[in-house]
């Protein structure tokens, strides 16, 4: 993407709003915030959760390792917003594949990520290539939702 290109943000802010989606459907009322650590905060019957929401974007014919290393210290802001506020810490990633036609949203505690994700240099990784998704898939602490065959028009 070039330089001044927005579609970054706009990426994420579509993250966001997949996962504020996901969290209605679950029940939940969902706020959006602009602080460091955190992206969301919901409630359902009285469990408050802090979100915080990485999306990324996986294009045709890409080679890039489908994975992601949840960093030490994108938890520890995280972990550093829900104390404060008196909140559970979760984790969500959302992954779009254009190549599998899937979005994916995988959504994880932050006291599971560091009590049972493997841990690598610089943090915890998450993976989902076709060899893992039916590993991670079965982990009991994964919470995960998937909107399949989308389709994107080339007409215009």
């Amino acid at each position: 993407m070039p330089a001044n290109s927005r579609a970054p943000k706009q990426l994420g802010d579509f993250g966001e709003g997949l996962v504020t989606y996901a969290l209605i459907r679950k029940g939940f009322e969902v706020a959006c915030v602009d602080h460091v650590g955190a992206d969301l905060i919901a409630e359902r019957a009285g469990h408050r959760i802090a979100v915080s929401v990485k999306t990324r974007l996986y294009k045709h014919d890409s080679i890039e390792t489908r994975g992601t290393v949840i960093e030490f210290d994108h938890l520890d802001r995280l972990q550093h917003f829900a104390d404060r506020f008196q909140l559970e810490s979760v984790f969500a990633h959302v992954v779009s594949i254009a190549d599998d036609r899937a979005i994916h949203l995988f959504m994880l505690r932050v006291a599971d990520i560091r009590g049972h994700l493997d841990k690598v240099e610089r943090g915890y990784r998450l993976r989902f290539s076709d060899d893992h998704l039916l590993q991670t898939l079965a982990l009991p602490y994964i919470d995960y939702s998937v909107w399949r065959d989308e389709t994107i028009g080339t007409r215009i």
